[in-house]
């Protein structure tokens, strides 16, 4: 294995994850985190060091470098991956055009169609660098910092089929390749960065699991497990509903279309009844990340394309409603729309070409 030097951007469960795995695995991993949330990264800054613990591999994990210098982070790098949740690619974006260079990788750990406002955003910023940008589907672990920041802990390696693409779709290739020694046998190849943006298990599961068990949540304090006890018979009936509207939409736009069940297995390779067996607590209120992000981010993207395609979401409405109502927002207003992406005009045909060619 070529060693590669790799910028991790978030300093997250996610982001401590990778970074500590992936110098276990004998890569020179350097984690940043935006300033103000440098208590995140202080203590991997003070120790140089993260602490992983799990079923991955384990042991204590001495970074390249740990900083809230983006610039130091990214220069040099062969890999950068974005750990941020989706709400901060147009924020990531504008941070990295500066530093991005000819031949670097950039991968958002998930993408939710982040590589759309990446790609927007570095248009309008005029970066002409020739940078392969790509979004898998969903983290390659589940992971959770137990012990604090410096610290993580791996419960699952997730794939080995979890989708992954570029924009353009063309460059998936070289995306993949990048991945070589990393992540690259945990993947397979999107169409379009469509797949991995919507078949993301979250935009459907998270915010049904958390709207529909929200008097739960609030009067549980804390003991709640949505896996375990909230997606009861009836609560999977709403899955299923918005499950078939995303199917009618990736038919219309002329996509094979994925089942839940086959994503999730593809993703974490085992049944959702296991996988609830040794799922974490949490949602623990309805301004948690299933609500704000997975809404505005993954369910608005879906209804916006799904609008242009004639196509009726009123399942994936509903929960749009039913989120903006309960935290006092317009969540299709603000959210990763077509309209907000500036491509409100464009036909399917223009747009699938753009996703293709870019």
């Amino acid at each position: 294995m070529n060693p590669k030097t790799i910028c991790v951007i978030g300093a997250g469960n996610g982001g401590s994850a990778i970074a500590g795995d992936m110098t276990l695995a004998g890569h020179q991993c350097r984690l940043f985190e935006f300033p103000e949330y440098r208590r995140n990264i202080d203590p991997v800054i003070a120790s140089g060091t993260i602490e992983v613990t799990g079923i991955a591999r384990t042991g204590t994990a001495r970074l390249e470098l740990a900083t809230t210098d983006l610039a130091a982070a990214v220069d040099g790098a062969d890999l950068i991956m974005v750990t941020t949740q989706a709400l901060a690619h147009e924020r990531t974006a504008r941070e990295l055009a500066p530093h991005v260079r000819d031949g670097q990788a950039v991968v958002l750990w998930p993408g939710s169609g982040g590589t759309l406002v990446v790609r927007k955003v570095w248009n309008e910023l005029g970066m002409d660098r020739r940078v392969v940008l790509a979004e898998g589907v969903t983290f390659p672990y589940c992971c959770r910092c137990l012990a604090g920041p410096g610290t993580v802990n791996i419960h699952r390696i997730d794939g080995p089929k979890m989708l992954l693409a570029a924009l353009p779709a063309t460059d998936t290739p070289a995306a993949i390749e990048a991945l070589e020694g990393t992540y690259a046998d945990q993947v397979q190849p999107g169409r379009s960065i469509l797949e991995p943006a919507l078949y993301n298990v979250n935009i459907i599961v998270h915010p049904v699991g958390a709207l529909l068990n929200m008097g739960r949540i609030e009067f549980a304090k804390g003991e709640f497990y949505m896996y375990k006890e909230g997606i009861t018979p009836s609560v999977k009936m709403v899955v299923n509903a918005m499950d078939q509207e995303r199917s009618s939409l990736f038919r219309a736009l002329g996509y094979r279309p994925y089942s839940y069940d086959e994503v999730f297995w593809d993703c974490f390779h085992m049944p959702v009844d296991q996988f609830a067996a040794n799922s974490s607590k949490g949602p623990f209120n309805m301004q948690d990340r299933y609500v704000t992000e997975d809404i505005p981010m993954g369910a608005s993207l879906t209804v916006s394309l799904a609008r242009k395609a004639g196509v009726a979401t009123p399942t994936y409405d509903a929960m749009i409603h039913l989120a903006s109502v309960v935290n006092g927002a317009d969540y299709y207003r603000a959210g990763r729309t077509l309209e907000n992406l500036g491509m409100a005009d464009w036909s399917l045909d223009q747009f699938e070409n753009y996703l293709q060619t870019g």
